[in-house]
């Protein structure tokens, strides 16, 4: 539990933006939308089938340095928490196939489900994205626990907090299924 937190104040420290709570039409609260963008075949990728566990949604972009920070750092969340617990999705934002697929083949080990949002429709007009680093927390019941555009020094106590409630909750949710 502590290692999953230790991970995730990582994230939080690699850029100096503010976290908000509201982000285009995206809520706290809200069912999380099911596009998550299409995979390395082509294939729509969607957030209800990972439904019962934590979901995160980081959107990224090879020109974007703390994107390329943060990629290893959930990579490693992913690995420790398991596939079971948690699905971690790298949604690749506004870039052309060939850059997706060149950047994701030097990175082959990565434990993530990384997803291709060519022309940014999904993260503009589904997720409201008006830049990146953006990451979006989702609990097992499929609600949006977080939006977090950047992620600065002032988030981490409430971070701490949200994800121990989470994985609190999850843990509960999984005790009583």
């Amino acid at each position: 539990m502590r290692t999953v937190l230790t991970v995730f104040l990582i994230i939080c420290c690699i850029s100096n933006a503010s976290s908000k709570e509201v982000t285009g039409n995206l809520r706290i609260g809200q069912q999380i939308p099911d596009e998550l963008g299409v995979d390395l075949n082509g294939e729509k990728v969607k957030a209800s089938d990972h439904l019962g566990k934590l979901i995160v949604i980081s959107f990224w972009a090879t020109w974007c340095p703390p994107c390329r920070r943060e990629l290893p750092i959930i990579d490693n969340l992913q690995r420790i928490v398991g596939k079971d617990k948690l699905s971690v999705f790298a949604v690749n934002f506004g870039e052309s196939r060939r850059t997706y697929k060149k950047f994701i083949k030097q990175i082959s080990e990565a434990n993530l489900t990384f997803t291709h949002d060519k022309k940014g429709r999904t993260g503009k007009k589904v997720y409201g994205i008006k830049g990146i680093p953006h990451m979006v927390i989702v609990n097992h019941e499929g609600k949006i626990a977080q939006i977090h555009s950047g992620y600065g020094d002032e988030t981490l106590n409430n971070l701490v907090d949200e994800m121990n409630t989470l994985l609190r909750k999850q843990a509960e949710y999984m005790y009583v299924k």
